[in-house]
């Protein structure tokens, strides 16, 4: 299992054969699928799951995040930093979450973005499984989820479904600045 997410990116490219492939939108592909499937089975039931809400965007909003870090209390996950104190999520709201992220229907193929920053986590789910810590950051600018595990790292679209249902209105709310 570990294997395959460790080999999803060169399957990954390996299946995009056309220049339309990236676009988004686009229901995930078998492999993806595969991969899916992997981390679904690597998440498991965690039980402590906490919530961290990202600092501003370093390069969409760079004087506040400049700020941000030089004031300090902040920790750094998979790469980005966040604020140090979790949020006060339920752990019903949390499992929704994991719910909707298991669910295939909820992921598109990943596409590259032309219209935003970059990839960086509003926010991030975090907890410790038996072999490691593990991580699913939410970028709502780009619509897009990654899952960080000991298996490998998994990448993927957030489908409108998803993300304009309960994720963002709800459960964890989008910024309104």
């Amino acid at each position: 299992m570990r294997l395959l997410l460790f080999l999803l990116p060169v399957l990954l490219f390996a299946s995009c054969s056309s220049p339309s492939c990236w676009s988004g939108g686009i229901d995930l592909r078998p492999t993806e699928t595969d991969s899916l499937a992997g981390v679904t089975y690597d998440i498991g039931n965690p039980t402590n799951v906490k919530v961290y809400k990202g600092l501003a965007h370093p390069t969409g909003d760079t004087a506040k995040y400049e700020k941000q870090v030089a004031k300090g209390g902040w920790i750094e996950i998979e790469g980005f930093k966040f604020f140090k104190e979790p949020l006060d999520v339920s752990d019903e709201t949390i499992n929704k979450v994991l719910d909707l992220y298991r669910d295939k229907k909820s992921h598109q193929a990943w596409g590259p973005k032309d219209k935003c920053d970059g990839f960086h986590p509003d926010y991030v789910l975090v907890w410790q499984g038996h072999d490691g810590q593990r991580a699913i950051q939410l970028c709502y600018g780009c619509h897009e989820w990654k899952f960080f595990g000991p298996g490998g790292v998994f990448l993927s679209d957030i489908s409108e479904k998803a993300y304009f249902g309960p994720l963002t209105r709800r459960w964890l709310k989008k910024d309104k600045d």
